[in-house]
């Protein structure tokens, strides 16, 4: 025993002082196995910026985590400079808290440790988000774009028609395949192929064929047959939304989507810029323009649009992939005409003496 203690070895029982990296590293590659899609991605990227908090006050390994330093942190990322919204800080503090309680769980600090962070409180708007393409606004741009004889049936049409009328996420719109197009019958299928590569969200749940209209079919058929690049991705398959390289990967489909939705391809800049000569409209620097949008606020937009036109929302689900639950509380954003139609086309013209409900009894009673 005594040979032992000489060893150098900790003692039984005492947990190791971790560096907090070493301890995010621990906890991603611990719940790696049972997350899906991004989730690893936003965690890290979340615990990045607690490693970052942890730089600027000092704090190097676990045993400097105590409940004022990690009560501190919430007020760091409230600090006017990182200019982050509400949300952003409830999500961060939210995934620093799940990682505090892990360390909990194995013993690395003390039980209750993650009580100091409180995560904030949101009301139902602040739950939500406007940032969106709004359906008054898409409308305006497909209708430039498929009357334009320079931008029709370009790759940039062509990806705002399917993500319009379809509501797909990146990762399905990267998954595509040329082979997924029926031109015949109209049909997108997208597909869960994660040994290839292209795995979507929720992976096989989110497998679905699509039918659509003709204006959308129509100009990515004209994508296909002069615009897409014949390229194949590393294992031989043919992306249907090409890059030069080959399949595109999501950061790519967000600047595309950020070019194509750009408002001065159809009318005055309004911000004072003249296309000819702004940086924003080049491919890297398409982000920085404040009035154009990534794929997801155009997500938002074609779920509240296939709404509004009343669609049944378990349909709108299926179609983009999601839940109505979902759908209901951070998606289905209609202005106030919208919302006023809806209950118009649903129930104004019902007349109480006329159109009795079944439920009804003789005797209301409490």
């Amino acid at each position: 025993m005594s040979g032992r203690r000489g060893s150098g070895r900790r003692p039984i029982g005492e947990p190791p002082d971790l560096d907090i990296a070493d301890a995010i590293d621990r906890f991603i590659a611990r719940n790696r196995p049972n997350w899906k899609g991004e989730t690893e991605r936003t965690y890290r990227k979340s615990l990045d910026t607690f490693e970052e908090y942890a730089e600027d006050e000092g704090l190097t390994a676990l045993a400097d985590l105590e409940r004022w330093s990690l009560g501190f942190y919430t007020d760091w990322l409230l600090a006017h400079e990182r200019d982050y919204a509400r949300q952003t800080v409830q999500s961060k503090q939210k995934q620093a808290r799940r990682w505090v309680k892990w360390l909990e769980s194995q013993g690395f600090v003390d039980p209750g440790l993650h009580l100091a962070i409180e995560p904030l409180r949101l009301d139902d708007g602040e739950q939500t988000s406007d940032n969106i393409l709004a359906p008054t606004e898409m409308r305006e741009l497909l209708a430039w774009y498929r009357e334009s004889t320079k931008w029709r049936g370009t790759r940039a049409h062509a990806l705002l028609e399917v993500v319009a009328h379809v509501g797909a996420r990146r990762s399905g719109i990267v998954a595509l395949d040329l082979d997924d197009w029926d031109r015949e019958e109209r049909t997108l299928t997208f597909r869960n192929r994660p040994d290839q590569g292209t795995r979507l969200k929720n992976g096989d749940e989110h497998e679905r064929k699509v039918i659509l209209s003709e204006a959308p079919a129509k100009a990515l058929t004209e994508y296909v047959a002069r615009e897409r690049y014949e390229k194949n991705d590393d294992m031989g398959r043919s992306p249907l939304f090409a890059s030069r390289q080959g399949r595109p990967n999501k950061s790519t489909i967000t600047n595309w989507m950020y070019r194509a939705t750009q408002p001065c391809l159809k009318q005055e800049c309004p911000h004072s810029k003249m296309r000819h000569n702004c940086e924003w409209t080049e491919q890297t620097h398409a982000s920085k323009c404040p009035s154009s949008k990534p794929p997801h606020p155009v997500r938002r937009g074609s779920i509240t649009w296939q709404l509004n036109i009343g669609r049944d929302p378990v349909d709108v689900a299926a179609r983009a992939a999601t839940t109505p639950g979902v759908i209901r509380r951070y998606y289905d954003q209609p202005d106030l005409d919208a919302e006023l139609r809806r209950r118009v086309t649903q129930f104004d013209d019902i007349d109480i003496c006329e159109h009795s409900d079944p439920t009804d009894f003789d005797e209301v009673t409490e």
